[in-house]
């Protein structure tokens, strides 16, 4: 399963091992690596992230075993194996707002067979 985490985790390490081997040479690219690949790489990474993200308001959720969204979400579908996304229902309606679609899906049918009407179709 790949999360947006591990996603970010190999661009951070990318870069940084780049980084370290055009500053340093690649003896220095190999240590940063290591480092990387080690537990305290790997905490660090994920500290970094983690402070990146919450300091632009970026939630990092993983979704693959499921969960519920409520609020505009950049995320990756399909990386536990077949997804399907679904828009749930919004919150009831007042009578009024139902009768003003009503209205306006009369204008639209109207507008659409006027339109066909013209085109000949």
């Amino acid at each position: 399963m790949v999360s947006s985490r591990t996603i970010l985790k190999g661009m951070a390490s990318t870069a940084a091992i780049a980084a370290a081997s055009i500053t340093g040479g690649p003896i220095v690219g190999a240590q940063v690596a290591a480092f990387l690949a080690s537990p305290p790489g790997q905490a660090l990474l994920d500290e970094a992230i983690d402070r990146s993200a919450s300091s632009q308001g970026i939630l990092l959720d993983d979704l693959a075993r499921g969960g519920l969204v409520s609020y505009p979400t950049l995320g990756l579908t399909g990386e536990a194996g077949p997804e399907m996304v679904i828009p749930l229902k919004k919150k009831p309606r007042s009578k009024k707002q139902r009768a003003n679609d009503k209205k306006k899906s009369r204008a639209w049918r109207e507008a659409n067979a006027a339109l066909r009407n013209k085109n000949g179709r």
